[in-house]
């Protein structure tokens, strides 16, 4: 939106920043303290750096002022094979690292839904499958969304 109040598309340009409009949202949920906000952003940016990217987030604050939200975006170019693998493998050393130091994403993108949900482990991926069961006994909402089949 531009300064007039009128929507436009301008912010969209950012897809471009390395051409090819590539974008996966890496998003890890911290508890709102400055030392595990700077853990974060130098993990980001030794993962984005190590696989040829450049790290591009901010945060957000949950309402409560627990947590934010550590808002980054891997942006590659969807035309290079090549680039699409190395960022295919970049986003999952974030998980890794992540997961490693305590913190988990708030969202994740479909490619990588099995792999997070997984990060918490066998209880609450029991517990998941158990409510989906009961609202969804034929498995026809959004099968395999979050590692739930």
């Amino acid at each position: 939106m531009n300064q007039k109040g009128k929507l436009n598309l301008h912010e969209f340009g950012i897809y471009n920043y390395r051409g090819g409009g590539g974008s996966a949202w890496f998003s890890p949920a911290l508890p709102a303290r400055g030392e595990d906000m700077i853990r974060s952003i130098k993990l980001c940016e030794q993962v984005y750096s190590e696989f040829g990217f450049d790290y591009i987030g901010g945060f957000i604050f949950g309402y409560s002022g627990r947590h934010v939200d550590h808002i980054t975006d891997l942006l590659f170019d969807r035309s290079n094979p090549e680039e699409m693998k190395r960022a295919n493998s970049c986003f999952e050393k974030l998980l890794k690292v992540h997961a490693e130091a305590g913190y988990a994403p708030y969202r994740i993108n479909t490619g990588f839904m099995k792999q997070v949900a997984q990060l918490y482990g066998p209880g609450q991926m029991k517990l998941n499958k158990r409510i989906k069961k009961a609202l969804d006994p034929n498995g026809i909402l959004a099968p395999g969304k979050s590692g739930i089949y």
